[in-house]
Formats: C-alpha cells, sequence, structure tokens
C-alpha cells in the first residue's frame, strides 16, 4: 500500500514482493506462508506482505488477521496500520478504520498512503467532506500520486460533482498521461455528462486500452461502446423504412397521389439515398475509429448475441424497405403489412432495450443512495455517541 520495498530485510521477501509485482498473487501467498511456518523469528514485512496478498483476494477478514499479526510484531509498521483500516472498513468497523488510518499518518505523515486509506474510511463512515479533506492533504503531501488522486475522485464522485471529478482525472494526465485508467475514468464521466459522441467516445477507450491492452475493465467500456454503436444503426433502419413507405405510397393522407405502383424515378431515387445513408452510416460508425477500436466492434458483433440481434433487426427493417420501393405493389394492403411487420420487432426492441438500461441506470442511482446513506447514518450515530461519551467524562469530572 505504501509502496515501501521490504525486500531488504529477506531474500523471500524480496521474491514474494517481485511475484506480487507480475501479478502472480497466490505463488506469492503460498512462499510467504511457507516462510512464516519455517523461520522461528517471525517477520511483520512477511505478514504485511501476505495481508497484501489477500486484499488483492479481496479476502478482508484474512487481510485484518495479518495486518494485525504485522502490527503485534512491529506496532509502528505503516503498512500493517494501513491493511487493517482497508480492512476494518470493508466489515462494516469503520470507527475502528478510521483510527488505525489516522495511527498510520502519525508514524508516517509524509506519504500519501494514509490519507488514501483515512479517505476511504471516512467514505465508508459517511463523512463525504471529511474524505474530500483527507484526501487532498494525501494530494499535498504527494502531488503526483494517482492513488490520492483518485481518493479525491471517488470522495468527489460520491458529493455528485461530476465536473470536480473530471477536473482530478484531467491533473493526473497532466503529470502521468500514460495512465490508462484515468483516461478511461475521464471518457466516462464526459459520456456520463453527455459531453462526448460515440465516436470520440470510442476513441478515447481505445486510447486508454493502447495504454493497458491487459486492463479487463477497459475492454469492457470499449465493447459497450461498439455495442451502442451497433445499436445505433435501428434508426437507419427505421428511417429507410419510414421514407419507403412514403415513397411507395403505403399509407397516403391528405392530397397524396393514391394510384399503385408508385412511379420508379422516386423509388429508384429513394434506393439511391438509402445506399447514400448506409454508406454514411458504416462510414461513421466504423471507419472512422481507430483500428483498436474497429477489430473491438467486429469483435462485438461476432460474440455477442445483443449486437447480433441488434445486425438482424437493422437488416430486417432495410430489407423491408428495399421491398417496398423495388417490388411494383399493386395492393397497398400488402405494402402496410411489409411496413408493420420491418417496423414494430426493431420498435419493440429499442423501446425494451432502453428501458432495461433505465432501470439498470436507475438501479445503480438506488443502490449509490442505499450505500452512502447508510454511511451517514453510521456516521451521525458515531458522532453522536461521542459527544454522549464526552458529556458522560464532563459529568464524572464535575462529580470528582
Amino acid at each position: 500500500m505504501s509502496d515501501t520495498p521490504y525486500g531488504g530485510g529477506h531474500p523471500t521477501i524480496a521474491r514474494a514482493e517481485a511475484l506480487l509485482s507480475l501479478g502472480r498473487t497466490d505463488d506469492a501467498c503460498d512462499l510467504l506462508t511457507a516462510y512464516t511456518k519455517e523461520v522461528s523469528n517471525k517477520d511483520a514485512d512477511a505478514y504485511a506482505l501476505l495481508a497484501s496478498c489477500f486484499f488483492r483476494k479481496r479476502g478482508w477478514a484474512a487481510v485484518l488477521v495479518m495486518a494485525e499479526s504485522a502490527l503485534s510484531l512491529n506496532p509502528s509498521h505503516t503498512d500493517g496500520h494501513i491493511f487493517r483500516s482497508e480492512a476494518l472498513w470493508r466489515l462494516n468497523r469503520t470507527d475502528e478504520a478510521v483510527t488505525a488510518a489516522r495511527e498510520a499518518i502519525r508514524i508516517t505523515p509524509h506519504h500519501p498512503s494514509p490519507y488514501t486509506s483515512l479517505s476511504a474510511a471516512l467514505r465508508a463512515a459517511g463523512d463525504l467532506d471529511g474524505a474530500l479533506a483527507a484526501a487532498t492533504e494525501g494530494v499535498r503531501v504527494s502531488p503526483e500520486s494517482v492513488n490520492a488522486h483518485f481518493a479525491r475522485y471517488d470522495a468527489l464522485l460520491d458529493m455528485g460533482d461530476n465536473a470536480g471529478a473530471q477536473q482530478v482525472m484531467r491533473d493526473v494526465l497532466s503529470f502521468a498521461p500514460e495512465d490508462a485508467d484515468a483516461r478511461a475514468v475521464l471518457a466516462g464521466l464526459k459520456d456520463e455528462a453527455r459531453e462526448l459522441k460515440l465516436p470520440e467516445l470510442a476513441r478515447e477507450y481505445a486510447a486508454a486500452l493502447g495504454a493497458d491492452p491487459l486492463s479487463g475493465h477497459i475492454s469492457a467500456k470499449l465493447e459497450d461502446v461498439a455495442l451502442r454503436l451497433v445499436r445505433r444503426t435501428r434508426w437507419v433502419a427505421l428511417l429507410c423504412l419510414v421514407y419507403a413507405a412514403v415513397t411507395s405510397r403505403a399509407f397516403p393522407t391528405g392530397d397524396d397521389p393514391t394510384s399503385l405502383p408508385a412511379p420508379l424515378g422516386p423509388r429508384m431515387w429513394f434506393f439511391f439515398l438509402m445506399c447514400v445513408g448506409w454508406g454514411l452510416c458504416v462510414w461513421r460508425t466504423y471507419f472512422t475509429l481507430p483500428k483498436g477500436a474497429q477489430l473491438t466492434l467486429l469483435s462485438v458483433v461476432r460474440r455477442a448475441g445483443a449486437a447480433k440481434l441488434a445486425v438482424a433487426h437493422s437488416l430486417w427493417g432495410t430489407l423491408c424497405a428495399v421491398l417496398l420501393v423495388t417490388v411494383p405493389w399493386t395492393d397497398r394492403g400488402y405494402e402496410q403489412a411489409l411496413v408493420w411487420i420491418g417496423g414494430v420487432p426493431v420498435v419493440l426492441a429499442m423501446w425494451w432495450g432502453s428501458a432495461k438500461r433505465r432501470n439498470e441506470r436507475a438501479d445503480e442511482e438506488k443502490a449509490k443512495e442505499k450505500r452512502l446513506k447508510a454511511a451517514r447514518e453510521r456516521h451521525q450515530d458515531s458522532t453522536r455517541e461521542r459527544h454522549q461519551d464526552g458529556a458522560r467524562d464532563k459529568d464524572s469530572e464535575a462529580a470528582r
């Protein structure tokens, strides 16, 4: 957590650190477990690294045990306090987590990691102002600490300050322009604020993925944008179908000509316009994207059922439009049936997908609000208890 190298103490510790840096968490965990069983003199660094291993595995109870083992051997071990704080607030013991993080700051006041942990613990406790202040202090201590800036971002995001969160990511990119996470997060914030069009968003995620090709999170974001691009083609199919219905005189209104079949000239002119429209759509959706985003889009179409369904809907609507204008219909009933057959499935799919995404966003907002509300209630309860304890202490002193 504090980026402090432990390897100077023992070669096994150095090897475990190297394994962790390579992402081989299980190997590092096995090595450290064997080491702690073999040696007679216990090593606080070994237990702190074991806490780091379990932290990566999200085994919070084990993280707490290892951190407390490290602190029992060395009460001034900064990472021991940090990992203890990180485990405690995830186990809903936020007051203890805040205390542990403050102890880490007392021991190592000039490193940003304790401030980052304090910010996380205060966020979990519902004290967003305190969390932001702690993260800001971490940035002051180390202006080029990415983790400290991300702690500020987390606090601002919980406060609903999208503009402030965007500025934090710009600050990160000002000194770490190749940071993939910062670039991807900034793109997501701009998308949430509707400041980017889909092709621009795809370019941003593709650039972020280029900086970190192994990032599953960024890859998933890029695939989501690719799916949205594919789904957008259904609007082109619907537009073609509506225009074809007008051109073929399927639903004449007012003084519109009603004789069938419709003249060949307007029908061929529509066919030309449809080809131009689809050409522009394909060019804007695919050919303006960077190579990585193009490959992702093709991969999504091949693998994702939702993308295949969207392509099928677009092709179906377009096929019905082509049939309307290329066949010289003499029965308006057939034309109208073709319009409904082509349009209804596409419209229903678009409506259902849009409703589903709205519900998902609403559920996410409700879950976030519920989490923040619970944290605020815990913060209020702990504050009330502290005030009551203070009042009891004053009463006791007065009685004495």
